[in-house]
């Protein structure tokens, strides 16, 4: 009913009768157009299936809308967990330089897929890779949600079908970072481990915004970041602008809907009003 108010009873009508089709029919290759953006987003059915992208023909997390306001040339974003790209497409299209990282190969390749078809390959750079708490390899089955509970560090060559692990900390440097514009974990539940390996970052100061998948296990660390300068709260897409709490404990309260998922991380000298 929410999503039906922001986009409308017909088009949400249309995109449930094309869900069951997609369901009843088993189709395997899907592909929707983004309504306002007009990005073409494919997918496979079932693992990729993006139901809401499906029914509303459109991606509603309210903090889009506030990238254009933190990035575009000469900036720079960070996709953790990337997924099939729906993120990184907004953030692309800003014209910033954006590092995707998805260590799964399936998610990976349509990634790629994605990232060409939509004409943002100049300044899109994929990295096959998780990122977590340490450096090293991981043969574990849930790597591909960008982190392994079952890691090991490898001295020698990495074991066949092995997925790299890298510290936030380390990649920036890997890849010449200097400052991250906005960086946003999305790991299935994981983004604590990335965000341990790139607490180093925050601590310098070197990230204007971070957007995490909220969780309960994320948030204490949320909370000792506002030492650095931090302010910690979520994007408010109504009135367009960043709300803050005083503790992580105060999100669900205050949170304005159901599509408002990320809890944001903004540094004291970053403004998210509306200009």
């Amino acid at each position: 009913m929410w999503g039906a108010r922001e986009v409308g009873f017909l088009r949400t009508m249309a995109g449930l009768v094309r869900l069951v089709t997609i369901a009843v029919r088993k189709e395997r290759r899907i592909e929707v157009k983004t309504a306002s953006s007009g990005f073409r987003i494919a997918f496979n059915h079932p693992r990729q299936l993006m139901p809401l992208l499906v029914v509303f023909q459109e991606l509603l997390d309210p903090e889009l809308a506030v990238l254009p306001r933190l990035l575009g040339p000469g900036r720079v974003a960070v996709d953790v967990g990337a997924s099939i790209g729906t993120w990184t497409l907004f953030a692309a299209k800003t014209g910033a330089v954006v590092h995707a990282c998805e260590p799964d190969f399936e998610h990976y390749s349509q990634l790629e897929e994605n990232v060409l078809s939509n004409g943002f390959k100049s300044n899109v750079i994929t990295h096959d890779c998780a990122l977590g708490a340490y450096e090293g390899w991981s043969t574990a089955a849930g790597h591909h949600f960008g982190f392994s509970r079952n890691f090991r560090l490898s001295v020698g060559a990495p074991e066949a079908n092995a997925t790299r692990i890298c510290m936030l900390d380390h990649f920036v440097r890997r890849v010449g970072i200097t400052r991250i514009d906005v960086l946003k974990i999305n790991t299935a539940g994981c983004e604590a481990d990335v965000l341990v390996g790139g607490k180093e970052l925050f601590r310098q100061e070197k990230v204007g915004v971070a957007m995490f998948l909220d969780g309960l296990t994320v948030r204490s660390l949320l909370d000792e970041l506002k030492q650095f300068s931090y302010e910690l709260g979520f994007y408010d897409g109504r009135k367009r602008e960043f709300v803050s709490v005083d503790d992580s404990s105060n999100l669900d309260a205050l949170r304005p809907g159901p599509m408002n998922r990320y809890v944001l991380l903004k540094h004291s000298g970053v403004s998210l009003h509306a200009q």
